[in-house]
């Protein structure tokens, strides 16, 4: 399984992104199932979604968009039990900046046993037990 972060999703969906055609190449690859199945968090989602709004401008664009995921990809809960264990996770924090939500994402997968990461967000590369793929 693979867990679809924010920075993909927008790279994915922004054609004006930088990471845009890379994002194309790994979603051809989760498409067709080279890391099981995919999914989200409905944090990530709620992310996306905001961002998204800002950086496009477009609200027809990104309901689109949001549609789009919600259609093809699993969206995870972020559980009560998640929330506070991401909460203890972000105060310990010492040599990486992770977000809340980007706490609460190394929580689900944990929770989940998810290995991958779709994501351009170089931090995760320095959770152990998280393959950070961009």
């Amino acid at each position: 399984m693979i867990l679809l972060d924010s920075s993909f999703i927008v790279s994915f969906y922004n054609l004006r992104d930088e990471n845009h055609s890379k994002a194309i190449e790994l979603m051809e690859n989760i498409r067709k199932g080279k890391y099981g199945s995919a999914c989200t968090t409905d944090y990530i989602f709620d992310e996306t979604i905001t961002v998204a709004l800002i950086r496009l401008k477009n609200l027809a664009k990104v309901v689109g968009m949001g549609e789009e995921i919600r259609s093809f990809f699993e969206i995870a809960d972020v559980e009560k039990a998640d929330f506070e264990e991401a909460w203890k996770f972000f105060k310990a924090q010492k040599e990486t900046k992770f977000s809340f939500t980007d706490c609460t994402t190394i929580v689900v997968m944990r929770r989940k046993e998810i290995n991958n990461i779709a994501t351009f967000d170089g931090d995760f590369k320095k959770i152990e037990g998280i393959n950070a793929i961009c």
